[in-house]
């Protein structure tokens, strides 16, 4: 997974000029009823934690937000070496850390997990994925590694962060060698994860799912897991999943990239669809999978799903990256969706071309583009957080239409780009998700002062297209 900093060229500012017509709220901008102008934090002490980082992202029922990741520390006695824990965090409806939450004095709205994998070493426990469910318990999902075995696992904690014991051993399920990287709920109350499985040092695409007190799943796949070879060629091609939604009845989206051209040699897109057991669905592409590029992709090999959304009947929408090369040996990572219909495959009729894809222009002067999040809003616009590297520092949202157009009612021109660390280092968003009124949320790290990366969420608003103009102030939407 990649990390960037920097922004689009038309970029909003963070306190002024939000809303210059009080009849009617735009899209895409900072809500100024949250935190300040749009964006809150939480600091870090430099004691117990010298960076907080989320990746993954809820909106609570009562408004509240409530985000998942890592903290890191700073110890001086091992300065270069990671000392990151799971972290949650959670901000009131307006912004404002909720001191009601957390274990961390002096860092209100901060939970810092214990050690899942004590006397093994591992420096780096990241949460990647969460959920909730319908009792108002939590259940995140991520990898610890590092200077330790690699383990994934899962966690369940109650609404207020407390371990629950019922679930696995202690309130922790491990899973040996395999990174997890996104996690669903199905209608039965069973957990799924994406990721990869490491066999004999190989990263190989892998599905698992566990039943609703943690353990595995022993009716799904094989002894609960999936290992996805796509081609089945045999080799020690790497591949990995970053997504997954669930279709009717139970069944999974998975998408990813696959090294097609050999170990290390760059990626293609990669989805494939599974039935309830397990099993890949044939009626998808006539394999249940599918490895593929654009059709003007010539020579370029740096193509994956980041993101998808399920669409009616098992198809799909995503928003990937790919290489881009500029003829003069400069090559960057950009930004392309993708529509993917029922059988498979690309749908004709999403984006511009005719072929189902619709690069994103974005983040001008950038050499890497990753996307963070992708939500659709209750419309059917679908709206996409980005990472990237370039010369400027933002939060970074663009907005499109259901058929792959990018809605320039958004932001500025189809595009929300705000500055979180303004006059400071940099800012980077790493997580995504609307609240109940359709809000977009995006949660990411901010350097307004070093050494410090502060937590940060910025609220765009929403206008309910159905409502009053006269009083609207942006409402509408769910997840």
């Amino acid at each position: 997974m990649s990390f960037s900093r920097l922004s689009h060229m038309g970029a909003l500012v963070l306190l002024a000029s939000l809303s210059t017509n009080p009849a009617r709220a735009a899209d895409g901008l900072p809500d100024p009823t949250f935190g300040t102008g749009g964006a809150a934090y939480i600091t870090p002490d430099d004691v117990e934690a010298r960076e907080l980082r989320p990746y993954a992202a809820l909106a609570l029922p009562d408004g509240k937000i409530l985000v998942a990741g890592e903290r890191n520390k700073f110890i001086p006695s091992s300065p270069f070496d990671p000392h990151m824990r799971g972290m949650l965090a959670r901000f009131d409806a307006d912004g404002t850390p909720d001191a009601s939450f957390g274990n961390i004095p002096g860092i209100p709205g901060v939970l810092v997990l214990p050690d899942l994998v004590p006397l093994t070493g591992a420096g780096m426990q990241v949460i990647e994925a969460m959920v909730r469910l319908d009792d108002g318990s939590i259940v995140v999902a991520g990898t610890a590694q590092a200077f330790g075995p690699l383990r994934g696992f899962l966690v369940k904690l109650d609404a207020e962060g407390a371990m629950d014991t019922t679930f696995g051993t202690d309130g922790i399920q491990l899973v040996p060698e395999v990174y997890v990287h996104a996690l669903a709920v199905d209608s039965q109350g069973r957990f799924v994860i994406a990721g990869e499985k490491s066999i004999d040092t190989v990263a190989h695409s892998y599905v698992a799912r566990f039943d609703p007190n943690g353990a595995p799943d022993m009716t799904f796949g094989t002894d609960g897991g999936v290992v996805i070879d796509w081609d089945g060629a045999g080799e020690s091609r790497g591949g990995y999943l970053a997504t997954l939604g669930l279709t009717d009845g139970d069944g999974i989206l998975v998408g990813g990239g696959y090294e097609v051209y050999g170990a290390g040699m760059g990626s293609d897109y990669a989805i494939a669809r599974l039935d309830s057991t397990g099993a890949f669905d044939t009626a998808f592409a006539g394999t249940g999978w599918r490895v593929f590029h654009r059709p003007d992709d010539s020579g370029q090999i740096i193509d994956a799903i980041d993101r998808l959304l399920p669409t009616a009947g098992g198809g799909a929408v995503f928003v990937g990256h790919y290489q881009l090369d500029d003829g003069q040996g400069n090559t960057s990572i950009e930004t392309v969706l993708g529509g993917i219909g029922a059988d498979g495959s690309m749908d004709a009729n999403f984006g511009s071309g005719g072929d189902g894809f619709q690069p994103v222009a974005i983040a001008p002067g950038s050499f890497t583009r990753y996307a963070t999040g992708f939500v659709r809003q209750a419309d059917g616009n679908l709206v996409a957080s980005i990472s990237y590297v370039g010369p400027e520092s933002s939060f970074l949202a663009f907005r499109f239409t259901p058929d792959g157009t990018l809605d320039t009612s958004f932001g500025d021109a189809g595009i929300a780009s705000v500055d979180m660390a303004p006059g400071g280092v940099f800012s980077d968003p790493s997580a995504l998700t609307l609240d109940a009124q359709g809000r977009a949320i995006v949660a990411g790290m901010a350097e307004r002062t070093a050494p410090l990366y502060e937590l940060a969420v910025l609220r765009l608003t929403h206008d309910d297209p159905q409502a009053d103009r006269i009083f609207a102030n942006g409402f509408d939407g769910t997840r």
